[in-house]
């Protein structure tokens, strides 16, 4: 059929939306800068390793951004920064 300012639709090759499935919390990839922050945090701690200090805060941050709403809890970050800072 043809439609205001020519497009062509095909009715016969519209497919509906299916949401895909949800994840369940035993498949949810590690959160490998929260892994390296507490290790690196431990080794600089230890050891009084400036750079794995500074590695832990880097590394720290950057689980922190990605975290998504849905895994936002206010005591685990909360732990988690202080620990690396």
């Amino acid at each position: 059929t043809m439609m205001k300012g020519g497009q062509v639709r095909r009715p016969d090759l519209i497919k509906p939306y299916i949401p895909p499935p949800p994840v369940h919390q035993d498949d949810i990839p590690p959160d490998y800068p929260a892994l390296v922050s507490l290790l690196s945090g431990l080794f600089g701690l230890l050891l009084k390793n400036k750079m794995a200090s500074w590695m832990a805060i880097f590394a720290c941050a950057a689980s922190l951004a990605r975290i998504k709403k849905s895994e936002f809890d206010l005591k685990q970050i909360t732990a988690a920064s202080t620990f690396a800072v």
